[in-house]
Parts: C-alpha cells; sequence; structure tokens
C-alpha cells in the first residue's frame, strides 16, 4: 500500500515490482490471479513475481509516457493519503496507479477529490472548534457520510455566523456606549484641568507677587543700608578732612609765627650787620651775599648767627 510518494529519480517499474511482490500475499492478489477461493485453492507462491511477469502479461502498463503521467496523478493522492492519515488497509498499492483496466486515471481522481473534500471539512471543523472526524471512516463510507458531514458543517457555520453578528451587534453597542462614557470622562476631565490650570495660574501669579514684593523689600533694604553706609563714609571723609583742614591751618599759624619770629630776628641782625658794614666800610654787593647766606641758613634750621654779636 502507498505509504511513500513515487521516487521520480528512480526506476517507475522497480517501485511498481516492489509494490506487487508486497501485494502478491494478500487474499486480495490470490483472487485477483484465481478467483474467489474454494475448489480452485492455490498457493500465493504460485504468483509471479514483478520482474517474472512477460511484457504481454503483466498486469500493469510498461508504456513510459503512461508511467509519467499516472504518477503525477498518483503522488497527489498518496500525499492526501499521508496529510489524512488514511489507515494503510484502504490505500491504494502502487502497482495498481498503472493498472491495465479502464478509468485507473478516473478512479485516481475520483478518490483525490473525496480526500480533498474531507480535508477541507475537517479544516472547517478545527475553525469551529469541533471535534475532528475520522478521516478513514468518511473516505471508506464514500460520499454518504462525508456528504451529511457537510451538510452539518453548512449548518454550523450559519449559526456561528448569525452568533458572531449578534456578538458584533452587541459588541458594536457596547463599544458606542463606551466612547460616549469615554468622551463624557474627556469632557469633564477637560473642564477640571481647566478650573486646575486657572486656579494654578492664580495661585502662580500670587506667589510672583510675593517673590516681587520680597525682592523689591530686599533691594529697598540693601539701598538703605548702602545709603547708610555712604553717609558714614561721607561724614567720616568730612572729619578726615576736616582735622586735615585744621593741621594745615594750625601749621600755617605755626609756621606764620615762626616766620615772624624769624623775620624780627632777621630783621634785627640785619640792621646789626648795616651798622657794622658801615662802621667797617664793607660795599653794599658784600652785605647783600652775607645777608643771602643767613637767610639760607636760617631756612634750614631756623638758627642765624652772624659775625655780629647781636647780643652786644
Amino acid at each position: 500500500m502507498a505509504t511513500t510518494l513515487i521516487d521520480t529519480r528512480k526506476s517507475i517499474m522497480g517501485q511498481i515490482h516492489e509494490s506487487w511482490n508486497q501485494f502478491r500475499s494478500t487474499d486480495e492478489a490470490m483472487v485477483l490471479m484465481f478467483g474467489e477461493v474454494g475448489s480452485n485453492y492455490n498457493d500465493y507462491h504460485n504468483i509471479p513475481l514483478g520482474k517474472d511477469f512477460a511484457k504481454n502479461d503483466a498486469p500493469w502498463t510498461s508504456k513510459q509516457s503512461v508511467l509519467e503521467k499516472n504518477t503525477a496523478h498518483a503522488n497527489k493522492l498518496i500525499r492526501l493519503y499521508i496529510a489524512l492519515n488514511i489507515d494503510v488497509a484502504y490505500r491504494m498499492p502502487i502497482w495498481k496507479f498503472f493498472e491495465i483496466q479502464s478509468g485507473v486515471v478516473g478512479r485516481i481522481k475520483e478518490e483525490t477529490k473525496l480526500l480533498n473534500r474531507i480535508q477541507k471539512a475537517m479544516k472547517l471543523e478545527q475553525q469551529l472548534g469541533l471535534d475532528a472526524s475520522d478521516a478513514t471512516k468518511l473516505f471508506i463510507t464514500q460520499y454518504v457520510s462525508i456528504d451529511e458531514l457537510e451538510a452539518n458543517l453548512k449548518l454550523k457555520v450559519k449559526e456561528a455566523a448569525k452568533e458572531a453578528k449578534a456578538k458584533a451587534k452587541l459588541a458594536a453597542k457596547e463599544a458606542k456606549k463606551l466612547a460616549a462614557a469615554q468622551d463624557k470622562a474627556t469632557a469633564k476631565a477637560k473642564k477640571l484641568a481647566l478650573k486646575a490650570g486657572v486656579q494654578a495660574a492664580k495661585k502662580g501669579a500670587k506667589k510672583i507677587a510675593r517673590i516681587e514684593k520680597a525682592e523689591a523689600k530686599k533691594i529697598a533694604k540693601a539701598e538703605a543700608k548702602a545709603l547708610r553706609e555712604h553717609k558714614k563714609l561721607v561724614a567720616a571723609q568730612a572729619k578726615e578732612n576736616r582735622k586735615f583742614v585744621l593741621a594745615v591751618a594750625k601749621q600755617i599759624e605755626k609756621n606764620s609765627i615762626a616766620a615772624e619770629k624769624l623775620g624780627n630776628k632777621l630783621a634785627k641782625k640785619t640792621i646789626a650787620l648795616l651798622k657794622w658794614a658801615e662802621a667797617h666800610e664793607f660795599e653794599l654787593e658784600h652785605i647783600v651775599d652775607i645777608l643771602e647766606s643767613e637767610i639760607e641758613s636760617a631756612r634750614s634750621d631756623n638758627t642765624m648767627e652772624t659775625i655780629i654779636d647781636i647780643s652786644a
């Protein structure tokens, strides 16, 4: 029985012979070769191996083009056997895909069509969440069970569509209700946010005003302090200036007194010098030089000594 695909890279005839050699030991092979078991009973060992059939006696075709064409149809059916896990006992043996009798390709196509329907129905069962049917049972009962299954699934699909429509309608209603509630909540949130924003703005303005007022007080306080410091500095500077002026005035006064005393002393010395010069017949130019010398000396040490003894 076909459990694997026919390998087109190998000899198709070799695979037919292998399939026949497995088939020849079955009761079906006995009936095919010798008829119903009875008076003509025979042993399966008397059935030839695949390689022992003469070209014209073999139950399969040997024409290469037919072998290739039937292989393409056969592999489509074998893929469905494997995919649906059809019991091996109900699968066509490989050699039968090439049996010499009318309608072999038609039979292959019919089984392929049936298995496609079964596969489609089972996929629909899976989509609807139903228990999967037995593919082999559907296959061996031919079209009776699959027809019933498809009719039943058609009703299930309608029911599912109706239920889905009802759920969609309910969901739409709930969505609309939810959207309305969300819109209401959004509007309320916006209103609260606006109110909170206004309150925050007011609080912010008050806070800024407080800060500005505090800063103004600080600036005024700093300016008053700076003014006081400036006044203190001006007063101190005025005091220092006054002391300096007084000191200068005192020094000027002192210098004036000293100058006056020096002048008096110098005047006396000058008179005495003139008298002495006159008595000793000194020239006027010589007397002037002596006086200048005495004056310079007096400036440096405030003393004036001359060749004249004034006290005498």
